[in-house]
């Protein structure tokens, strides 16, 4: 009886801190990244970071950061061929980044990216704020 109970002790010690530290993990996989702070770090030191536009390519063409490159949102991403030693920002217009957040969820997990960040706000806060775009190319 005693072994059962010291049994049970540790099973209830040992599955809550399993489970947060499975929910720790989801929680710390997406990162994010403010508009400001992708600004500045464009600015900066550019050729670390790769801007990632997620939307079709007509909306692509409407309208993008200036100096991103257009990978259209897949449900299933095939053969990424994307950079991985630089700060890969993805973002789209969704109202709470769906889009961009699922391909980076994709590259995290399925391609074993590590330096995924998706822009807090997306497209539209972009915008927003006045910051640089550009129009019209592929």
């Amino acid at each position: 009886m005693k072994k059962l109970l010291w049994i049970a002790k540790v099973m209830m010690i040992i599955i809550p801190s399993i489970w947060l530290m499975c929910v720790n993990a989801w929680a710390q996989e997406i990162r994010y990244i403010t508009p400001e702070a992708l600004k500045e770090l464009a600015e900066k030191d550019g050729d670390t970071v790769l801007i990632v536009d997620t939307q079709p390519k007509a909306a692509y063409k409407m309208g993008h950061i200036k100096g991103a490159i257009n990978f259209p949102w897949a449900p299933e991403i095939k053969n990424p061929d994307l950079p991985r030693d630089r700060i890969l920002v993805l973002y789209c217009d969704c109202t709470n980044e769906e889009d961009s957040t699922d391909m980076a969820r994709q590259l995290l997990r399925n391609w074993e990216y590590v330096y995924v960040r998706v822009l807090k706000g997306g497209w539209s806060q972009w915008q927003k704020l006045g910051y640089p775009i550009d129009k019209g190319r592929d």
